[in-house]
């Protein structure tokens, strides 16, 4: 994990070494292992660089050049087939001058262009510029793992791993991007390649873009594409194990010691026990053990840990740990609003894990391969709902509405079952998986606001096209192409590099994502179960109690976290006549957000708890935002 920033066509390169290493130097988190930067001849372009070392220790600084000197690389990242690709080149002659697997990279680039891409097994976010063609290469890793932004203006073509480096370095005055504030109230995030600023773009997964003076092209060397076969159980389940491991051997190359998140769930749990009993690796791991019964997997990780004799750290978030200037911290990392508030335990995870190890396998990547959200199954069940007459689904609807002795959560996944059934495009996906219905955005927004929206609404449907009466297996494609990189992905990245750590994530390689895209999704999920699969490999290496505990979140219960004092200073600072979300938030919504928060009485028909609190944690993290950056709009 590295920090990776430059500029191309630098229209005036007048204090170009000030501004590189003023670049670099805001990235030093990510890498504070060493820094080094590079200009051409003519202070037009530069490339800077941060280092996590972690292969080649002593051998792979960047920014990387060939031996004569044409072409400069950097990349942030691990490549983990390096070694066979490395003697693959070496056959056809190429000779290394380093261990490391971003010559690696280098050498492939010179040899096959951008054809190398789907070469690479790994994550990575990389840049190469050939000083002979004059040409700029931006490429990032199949799901999104690791993350590039640029900005292309007058002043030049900016790329960095972060935003902050080119909303402090570009010569531009930022502006709200209202689509993204729209999708960041109704998913938590915003949709690739969108950000939160107008002028800067998020490099989309599996993709590259080249920069040749004054034209830009770009192109994808990969999609997630769904080609299910015929398997059995026994026949997928085979398949299943054999990448598993294949990748996590993979996943192992490092010259430092690897560690493992342990949350308790199926996904880590399971990854723990092929690295130790498959691959016979002697670990440390790491698990969050929270206050709250409800929120606490704490025991399952103890019990994983004791089974496969793992040297197990316990971290305890108690209420006393509470700070809402430690929010900020977290929301800060992001440069943009971020909704997804289970970064709050990721974040102090990572800085435990940090006193420990540099690079941790993780288990993310999991439920989006094999099944693991509800969602999923309830998507099919509305697909099936949707073909029933409508007075049916009226009725039902009604029922839903009126019936005494449904729970208040109950009555709210019917709702949405119901609006799901009605859809037959991908609003189906969006009401099975959003936070806010886009319908209420008015309720949240002044109308002034709601003119900058137009008729814009978030959409989970492929580059292709619309989906036409989507069903479970169609969710897991918009999963993975969107809430994977845009949350998920993104979450684990900010937080780890917030303290100079590497996260490994196993079910994202090569030979899983290939594997999971052939077993047929009933396989993955049912209507009674999700994650069947992956449940039938736990059953050969985990404690019973773990292979059938049900799915639960990495959350936090951010209202008892705070406590009633914690959660009157939020409410304080947000109805503050200096607060900036004024000018956005109807001061009706905010006020019964806040007064339910605090006093923890609220419509449980309406809303849950956790939509609750992730609705205040939205206004939040809105405000920093804001305030920190203070755009145009």
């Amino acid at each position: 994990m590295c920090g990776i920033t430059g500029f191309y066509g630098l229209a005036d390169p007048k204090g170009a070494g000030v501004l590189l290493r003023s670049m670099t130097d805001s990235l030093e988190h990510r890498g504070p292992d060493g820094s080094a930067t590079w200009l051409n001849g003519l202070g037009s372009v530069g490339m800077g660089h941060t280092r996590l070392a972690i292969i080649d220790v002593a051998g792979g600084a960047q920014p990387m050049l060939t031996e004569d000197g044409r072409l400069v690389i950097l990349l942030n990242g691990e490549i983990y087939n390096y070694q066979n690709l490395r003697r693959e080149l070496e056959e056809l002659g190429e000779s290394f001058r380093t261990k490391s697997d971003t010559e690696v990279f280098l050498k492939a680039y010179s040899r096959w262009g951008k054809d190398c891409l789907s070469k690479f097994s790994g994550m990575f976010a990389a840049a190469i510029y050939d000083n002979v063609s004059n040409k700029l290469l931006l490429a990032r890793d199949r799901t999104g793992i690791k993350p590039l932004y640029y900005h292309a203006g007058p002043s030049g073509l900016f790329f960095s791993s972060e935003l902050k480096t080119l909303l402090t370095s570009a010569s531009f005055s930022p502006h709200l991007n209202y689509q993204a504030l729209a999708d960041f109230f109704v998913l938590g995030y915003p949709l690739l390649p969108s950000t939160f600023f107008r002028e800067c773009t998020e490099l989309t997964p599996g993709s590259w873009l080249e920069v040749s003076g004054e034209k830009r092209t770009s192109g994808r060397f990969w999609n997630w594409q769904r080609e299910e076969e015929s398997w059995n159980e026994e026949n997928a389940l085979e398949q299943t194990e054999a990448a598993l491991v294949e990748s996590l051997s993979e996943h192992l190359n490092s010259d430092v010691p690897v560690g493992a998140f342990l949350s308790g769930g199926i996904d880590s749990s399971l990854l723990v026990a092929l690295l130790t009993k498959e691959l016979d690796t002697r670990l440390d791991t790491f698990n969050v053990k929270f206050g709250e019964a409800a929120y606490d997997e704490s025991p399952y990780a103890r019990e994983v840990a004791k089974r496969f004799n793992t040297q197990h750290h316990e971290i305890s978030l108690a209420g006393s740990s509470a700070d809402l200037g430690l929010v900020a911290t977290i929301l800060d990392q992001f440069d943009q609003p971020f909704g997804d508030s289970s970064a709050i335990p990721t974040y102090l995870i990572c800085r435990e894990i940090r006193q420990h190890v540099k690079v941790v396998i993780g288990g993310d990547g999991g439920d989006e391969m094999f099944g693991g959200y509800p969602r999923f199954r309830y998507a099919d069940v509305a697909k099936k709902l949707s073909s029933a007459p409508e007075w049916i689904r009226g009725s039902a609807a009604w029922l839903s509405e009126t019936f005494q002795p449904l729970s208040g959560e109950r009555s709210r996944q019917l709702r949405r079952l119901f609006r799901a059934a009605d859809s037959q495009s991908s609003g189906r996906l969006l009401a099975l998986s959003c936070y806010t219905f886009p319908e209420n955005l008015a309720d949240i927004f002044h109308p002034e606001v709601l003119h900058e929206f137009a008729d814009y609404c978030p959409s989970l449907a492929p580059a292709s096209g619309d989906l036409r009466n989507p069903g479970g297996a169609e969710f897991i494609d918009a999963t993975v192409n969107f809430a994977l990189p845009g949350d998920y992905l993104r979450k684990v990245d900010c937080m780890s590099s917030a303290h100079g750590l590497e996260v490994r994530v196993p079910f994202l390689g090569n030979q899983v994502l290939d594997c999971a895209a052939q077993i047929p999704h009933r396989l993955k999920y049912d209507g009674k179960d999700n994650k069947l699969l992956l449940r039938r490999l736990a059953k050969k290496y985990l404690p019973a109690s773990v292979v059938n505990k049900p799915k639960a979140g990495f959350g936090i219960p951010l209202d008892s976290w705070l406590g009633r004092s914690g959660r009157e200073e939020l409410q304080s600072i947000l109805c503050s006549t200096s607060a900036k979300i004024r000018d956005f938030i109807r001061a009706e919504y905010l006020a019964e957000i806040l007064d339910g928060f605090v006093s923890s009485q609220w419509d449980k028909s309406k809303l849950s708890r956790f939509n609750l609190y992730q609705q205040v944690y939205f206004l939040f993290g809105f405000e920093r935002w804001l305030q920190r950056w203070t755009p145009a709009y």
